[in-house]
């Protein structure tokens, strides 16, 4: 799990769109996390004219790790780079979408700064057709289609763990340690992360980690309701059933699609930084309504009776009591009144207006210190499970049981001091 706040931020960021083919509603919430690194993309027509036969909608859910320059990129840049494919020109959907994930790739590395960049991201993504969904996957984030109330998937996690993704890993001559590529690494395709493709003998699908996505196509059907595009901050908390359950629920109940999205991030957010980790990821979420020709109140009528008895349905308290044990206003009265850093909170608190920043004595309140709490200082580097704590403070030295030479501290006044300690795996 990375960096984490004392507090998490959960003002969120919505929008919503639509017309006679589809309509749409999303929402992103940074969480936990010390930044946000999601991104998305939402085009309702990737050929430009609302009166076209060929009309073509995309959405896409980009979840950024190691930083969000990958994430960014790849949100606004992907639907151009998929249009500008030959076998998108030729309407060759599921193609494009394996010839854009690679293009996406060779786009960063073209960027003379983003190709030094050591961020990456999943992404999964959706073409709308009049007649079929293609929908395009490369990581753990995932794409679900409820088919009259039914979840069925149209992407797969990619995972080290998962066998086929495993022996190509190894192919390719990396390894698979506690679950991640190289030990460091918990998904192992996505866009970016070109730490992992350094085997230049070797295709882009066949690297250690690769942009390669899984294709799958659905033929369009009458009881095709909506899809939801989603990063792993959702479906670590839920299951795919449980989230087609709640934005049935929530359209019985008349909400808004962006209303249905906030209230299942509220859901799904951890009432505390102490635990497993789960509810403390940056969260991103799409609801997609498949209109087939109908307005959007008529969709909302057709799918609210559909849902005989909306009480059937976990509500999103009891869905939060299920995963976290309390309510959803419990856990942000909690939040609200908690000014100091939790367990787990890796002492990332936030400063007084006026108050002076101290170090990482002000950082920490109470000991013995966590490795966590280390790695979480804002004082703090890492690279290579190498700990770099910069001059000011040499003091947590003591603390860790680590003394230079004599002499040392003089010598070395105005560098940065440099420990080396083997991370701890959340």
């Amino acid at each position: 799990m990375g960096q984490i706040l004392s507090q998490p931020v959960t003002e969120k960021t919505s929008e919503e769109g639509g017309d006679s083919f589809v309509a749409y509603g999303l929402s992103c919430m940074q969480g936990w996390r010390i930044s946000m690194e999601d991104s998305h993309s939402t085009i309702l027509n990737m050929n430009g004219s609302k009166t076209d036969e060929e009309q073509v909608a995309f959405f896409g859910v980009y979840d950024g790790h190691g930083g969000e320059k990958v994430a960014l990129f790849t949100g606004e840049k992907l639907p151009d780079i998929l249009k500008a494919t030959k076998s998108y020109q030729t309407r060759e959907y599921s193609q494009s979408l394996k010839d854009g994930f690679l293009a996406c790739d060779v786009a960063i590395l073209d960027d003379e700064e983003l190709s030094k960049d050591p961020s990456g991201c999943a992404a999964t993504c959706v073409i709308i057709s009049k007649d079929k969904i293609y929908c395009g996957n490369a990581g753990d984030s995932r794409t679900i289609l409820s088919v009259n109330g039914q979840c069925k998937p149209l992407s797969f996690d990619h995972k080290p763990t998962n066998e086929g993704e495993k022996a190509r890993i190894v192919a390719a001559g990396g390894y698979v340690d506690l679950g991640r590529v190289n030990g460091n690494l918990a998904l192992s395709r996505g866009i970016g992360d070109f730490e992992f493709k350094q085997s230049p003998h070797l295709p882009a699908e066949e690297q250690v980690v690769t942009a390669y996505p899984d294709v799958m196509v659905h033929e369009a059907a009458k009881d095709d309701e909506f899809l939801v595009l989603a990063c792993d901050g959702i479906w670590d908390c839920l299951t795919s059933q449980q989230v087609v359950d709640f934005v049935r629920r929530g359209i019985k109940l008349k909400q808004s699609l962006t209303e249905i999205c906030e209230s299942m991030m509220d859901t799904c957010l951890a009432p505390s930084s102490g635990g497993s980790g789960i509810g403390c990821d940056n969260m991103s979420v799409c609801i997609v309504a498949l209109l087939q020709g109908q307005t959007l109140e008529e969709w909302y009528a057709k799918i609210g009776d559909r849902v005989e008895d909306v009480d059937r349905l976990m509500s999103p308290d009891d869905l939060s009591m299920d995963l976290y044990k309390v309510n959803i206003e419990s856990k942000f009265q909690h939040a609200r009144d908690d000014e100091q850093p939790r367990g787990g909170s890796l002492g990332m608190r936030n400063r007084d207006e006026g108050e002076e920043e101290s170090g990482l004595e002000g950082e920490f309140s109470g000991s013995p210190m966590l490795i966590q709490q280390l790695l979480a200082a804002s004082n703090i580097s890492t690279n290579n499970n190498i700990i770099y704590l910069d001059s000011s403070t040499s003091s947590i030295l003591q603390s860790l049981g680590v003394m230079g030479g004599e002499g040392e501290a003089d010598d070395n006044e105005d560098k940065d001091k440099m420990v080396e300690i083997e991370e701890e795996e959340k």
